[in-house]
């Protein structure tokens, strides 16, 4: 299970490794605004993932009840899908108390057992629109990856990993929740998960259930393209007589998730039988290390690599045929 970090210098490692991470044409000298307060400074735009970032330290507001609740750091973040003006809004805020783990902030970071570090959020979402609640969010956003979470008084909550801090992939997982904001502030409909993969994720750690989410979008984009849907939403309505696409995920190639996936695809493959074609989804690495295992499996196995943060994938046209 993960736990909240609140030791102060873990807590300002883990923001400097953020800043680190996080990439960014600098805009400067932009006059930001939110409801109640502006602010001049310098924004990062992240050019291919539609929003900019900066950091700004919160000084304790007079009367605030202690440490916890006082000084924090404050991730400014707002969608941007064309280059920044001299003036933006701000789409949403993250505050990171500076010492201590407070639940009153939705900022969090979190650590799991090997001692990885996560971006975390509690789900509570202010500035929404007349009549939406401040729980809203975690509703909207139903099939995020959240996780339980230890503080360290052993209160247990729930909590929205955003991002590994870690991951080469941070400002893309940061990028998806920025615009998830958006469309939940603006009102609109939830987009669900493509939901292609049949594999149970009992075994997902924190960073490979993120990683999920970023592959299994790829792939309907993929399928997408090659007709296979005809962009409609339900992704197992195929034209024709064609047998319909399963897909089980290995995401970090741990045998347990190996077997689980391996598993769940031959059974839903015989539940199916000649209406569906089964085909697992396999990280490269995995597979040059098992292709003999893997290739004496009764479905196909498409590889995927990473370049950049979009999952690329090899043999799936093969596999389709």
């Amino acid at each position: 299970m993960l736990r909240a970090v609140g030791e102060p210098r873990r807590i300002d490692r883990a923001i400097r490794r953020l800043q680190g991470a996080l990439k960014g044409v600098p805009a400067r000298a932009v006059r930001l605004t939110w409801r109640g307060g502006e602010l001049v400074t310098t924004i990062h735009w992240a050019r291919d993932d539609h929003f900019w970032w900066a950091f700004e330290p919160r000084a304790a507001k007079p009367g605030s009840p202690g440490k916890s609740t006082g000084a924090r750091h404050a991730l400014l973040l707002g969608h941007a899908a064309h280059p920044p003006t001299k003036r933006e809004s701000i789409t949403c805020e993250i505050n990171l108390p500076r010492t201590g783990a407070d639940r009153k902030v939705a900022g969090i970071i979190a650590a799991d057992g090997e001692g990885a570090l996560y971006l975390a959020h509690s789900g509570r979402m202010g500035g929404a629109r007349p009549g939406q609640r401040k729980a809203g969010f975690r509703d909207f956003l139903a099939d995020g990856v959240w996780r339980p979470l230890v503080w360290p008084d052993g209160a247990e909550s729930e909590a929205l990993i955003v991002a590994p801090l870690d991951s080469p992939r941070l400002t893309r997982l940061l990028g998806q929740f920025v615009d998830t904001v958006r469309r939940y502030k603006a009102g609109e409909a939830p987009v669900a998960q493509a939901g292609l993969c049949v594999a149970p994720r009992p075994v997902d750690s924190a960073t490979a259930a993120c990683d999920r989410r970023l592959v299994d979008g790829a792939l309907h984009e993929e399928l997408v393209k090659r007709g296979l849907f005809g962009g409609a939403v339900d992704l197992f309505s195929l034209r024709g007589e064609r047998p319909q696409p399963l897909f089980a995920l290995v995401a970090d190639g741990r045998p347990e998730e190996l077997a689980l996936a391996v598993g769940s695809l031959s059974l839903a493959a015989a539940r199916g039988g000649r209406d569906v074609r089964p085909i697992l989804i396999a990280p490269a690495s995995l597979v040059a290390r098992d292709d003999a295992a893997l290739q004496a499996l009764p479905f196909a196995c498409v590889s995927f690599r990473w370049r950049g943060a979009r999952a690329i994938f090899d043999g799936l046209d093969d596999a389709l045929a």
